[in-house]
């Protein structure tokens, strides 16, 4: 044992650090005494206390770390100054803290440099937040169009089949694309080049599993062989514990109009600044949970250094989901869940944690690619620089590039002398004259102007469909037989040309089966960070549908999650549903030439919407049961709405959904946070003899409201729902298209 006196503010990981420096096992009874008297005096910092300690005893200067003197003092005002926990608790500082995360001894907003960490899709002050380039209209079918062929069942075999491809190619050459974006057409060469792409992929999925979809500048990893029915199997048994409970107890999501069940949800006792418990000095594990209260202290609220500005809006400083730590071995693979998982008891549940690490393990090699895709796998199948009409009227045409500048026909009064492209027309400017099919719809310029069309102009000017076509107050209106005829002709001498695909899909595909791991992710990183949530959705003959989510990101900024891993392990009676995804995307304006005014080449040839934000909707993968999904935080994703299929009967789907948080950039976990669940607590204290009516522990008999009660954890569950629901809107609201002129 050591010399000096024992109190109750040292765990045996700070006495430990203390003994293992040569110079304190050194120090006599009466250097203590003196130095806690000193203490109590004079209520050092530690480099206060260092300048004493060691002119006092004649001793180096470098011989005690800070961190082993803020032991020092923090020992002697329990020892000699009779300092209570509740006094420290409400006095420690960075100095006290071993553990330090962001939120606790490190800003929370504390970020590695760019080329250290995984982006993030927000921007803020400093960072301008991470943009997928903008995707041509027909590689949005192209895309399309693959994911729907690998649905198909063996797609991976057949699609070797020259028969079976050639009809494959016929039915996407035969489908009304325009029904899937406006302006979407679908050539021989991309047929050619989504087969040739997808025997590409069919090697990488016999080998690895994993086939990529709608994937550039990310990527959706999709999988109906990685968990195997066995897996599936084992998690439905093992979940009945939390499903087979009395319905008073059963926790239905709140605003899900009692369709969706949470059985293992991380909304429900997060990390609560100003009110969560936290370790100062050590970490717990799954064995020890329960111990470690003495010395956990409520944990302040953070502050930040406000440098990234916006993007930190969307941090919070209140709450934080708290994932459990994962360690990993580089070498083999293998993978061990190291702390609780919030919510799933470590000793009740404790059949569950094995199968939940057996999914996180088939969850890492999807992960890994995703976490290197922007650096190492990213593809763009068709570019282009400019967005110009092509025009193709007859060389004795006098044209000007506006539909008015057809050639009238024989039997066709002249034009009148105000009407389009009569003699006295001036304003052609009001025109969209590149996409005339759209004459109604607005563009905005950067002087924040709008351009109107005629079909803009008051109804009494249009109301009459009957009026000759040279009067000129009703002759050249919305509908009129001259206009048609005008727009017909320009749009069959006036085209886009937008790049066509490679048949051979040269440099569509990067990634190989070799470049999947199975060991060694995320650069050799011994240790991970997930956050697991469990669901069900039920429906009901007196409830039969669901009405779909909302878009979002998972998590708040501070918690920087990076990756999802959905498993669709179960489901019954419901009809086909679907994950869409969309992402940010940069500023075409900047990246391409186009002419004054014409826009419409601009939206002819990219999937976005004219008035629309730069955010690209990317396609929708269907989410079937035995489906694994993984993707990138920088999608937002929103569920389709779905249905019983008989109506008679009820049915469900079941989900495990796990989120990774980024390697780079450890957050507060369950290793540094004893269970917050009353509950659990009271168990704890019965399989230990314990009665309900005895203080849980002197150590904490001063912090009453410790542990946290069900009642309370909901209503902080609504607040951190009503939180991240600002946060969302906030969010979403980014930048539009603007085309200026020049």
């Amino acid at each position: 044992m050591p010399p000096y006196p024992q109190g109750p503010a040292l765990t045996s990981t700070q006495e430990k650090l203390l003994w293992d420096n040569d110079v304190v096992r050194n120090l006599t009874e009466e250097q203590w005494k003196a130095f806690g008297q000193w203490v109590g005096a004079n209520d050092p910092t530690p480099l206060e206390a260092k300048y004493w300690i060691t002119k006092e005893n004649d001793l180096d200067l470098n011989v005690f770390s800070l961190q082993a003197l803020a032991l020092l003092i923090k020992h002697a005002k329990f020892a000699y100054c009779g300092q209570s926990s509740t006094t420290l608790e409400q006095s420690y500082t960075e100095d006290d803290l071993i553990v330090r995360k962001p939120g606790f001894g490190i800003l929370l907003d504390y970020m590695p440099d760019e080329k250290d960490r995984f982006p993030i899709l927000f921007p803020d002050d400093i960072d301008d937040g991470w943009n997928a380039v903008v995707l041509l209209i027909r590689e949005c079918c192209m895309l399309k169009f693959i994911d729907e062929l690998s649905d198909k069942p063996r797609w991976w075999e057949k699609i070797n089949d020259s028969e079976i491809t050639s009809k494959w190619k016929k039915e996407a050459l035969a489908m009304d694309w325009k029904s899937y974006l406006k302006y979407a057409d679908f050539t021989s060469a991309m047929t050619d080049a989504c087969i040739q792409e997808l025997r590409i992929k069919a090697d990488l999925y016999e080998k690895t599993g994993l086939v990529p979809v709608y994937d550039y500048s990310i990527a959706v990893l999709k999988s109906d062989t990685i968990m195997t029915a066995e897996l599936a199997k084992s998690l439905q048994e093992a979940i009945k514990v939390l499903e087979d409970i009395a319905p008073e107890k059963q926790d239905w999501h709140p605003g899900s109009d009692g369709k969706v069940l949470d059985l293992v949800h991380p909304s429900l006792w997060p990390l609560t600044y100003g009110r969560s418990r936290i370790l100062l000095d050590r970490v717990i594990g799954l064995k020890d949970a329960f111990t470690g209260e003495g010395q956990a202290v409520m944990i302040r609220t953070p502050t930040v250094d406000g440098s990234h500005g916006q993007s930190f809006s969307n941090s919070s400083k209140r709450f934080q989901w708290l994932p459990c730590d994962v360690v990993l071995d580089p070498a083999t693979g293998s993978v061990k869940i190291a702390s609780y998982i919030n919510n799933l008891h470590p000793q009740e549940h404790a059949h569950l944690y094995p199968i939940i690490e057996s999914f996180i393990k088939k969850s890492l090699p999807a992960w890994d690619v995703l976490y290197r895709w922007e650096d190492e796998f990213a593809v763009q199948r068709l570019q282009t620089e400019e967005a110009i009409l092509d025009c193709q009227a007859e060389e004795n045409v006098n044209c000007g590039c506006k539909p008015w500048d057809r050639p009238l026909g024989q039997n066709e009064a002249p034009r009148h002398p105000y009407e389009p492209g009569g003699e006295e027309y001036e304003d052609d400017s009001r025109w969209s004259l590149s996409d005339i099919d759209e004459a109604s719809d607005t563009v905005e310029f950067c002087e924040g102007s709008r351009d109107k069309s005629l079909s803009d102009q008051d109804e009494s000017d249009q109301d009459d469909s009957d009026q000759d076509d040279s009067d000129p107050e009703h002759g050249y209106f919305e509908g009129s037989q001259r206009k048609k005829l005008d727009e017909a002709w320009f749009k069959s001498t006036h085209r886009v040309n937008v790049p066509d695909a490679d048949p051979k899909a040269d440099g569509y595909v990067k990634i190989t089966p070799g470049d999947v791991k199975t060991t060694g992710f995320f650069k050799d990183k011994k240790q991970i960070q997930v956050i697991v949530k469990l669901a069900n959705i039920h429906l009901t003959p007196e409830s039969p549908s669901y009405d779909g989510g909302s878009w979002h990101t998972e998590g708040q900024l501070n918690e920087h999650i990076i990756s999802t891993a959905l498993y669709y392990y179960d489901s019954e009676n419901i009809t086909d549903c679907t994950l869409s995804f969309r992402t940010n995307t940069e500023d075409l304006s900047d990246e391409i030439s186009y002419k004054q005014y014409e826009h419409g080449p601009i939206y002819r040839t990219f999937a976005i919407e004219r008035g629309g934000d730069r955010q690209q909707d990317i396609g929708s993968v269907h989410t079937k049961a035995g489906r694994a999904i993984f993707f990138p935080n920088l999608m937002q994703h929103r569920v389709s709405p779905f249905k019983l299929v008989d109506r008679t009967k009820p049915g469900y789907r079941k989900i495990l959904a796990l989120f990774l948080v980024d390697p780079a950039i450890p957050i507060i976990s369950t290793s540094n946070v004893p269970p917050q669940q009353k509950n659990w607590w009271d168990q704890h204290r019965l399989q230990n003899g314990e009665s309900l009516a005895d203080s849980l522990d002197n150590k904490v008999s001063v912090a009453a409201e410790w542990p946290v009660g069900l009642e309370e954890a909901k209503m902080l569950r609504l607040q951190l729902m009503e939180e991240r629901t600002s946060v969302e809107e906030q969010e979403f609201s980014v930048g539009s298209w603007n085309f200026c002129e020049h």
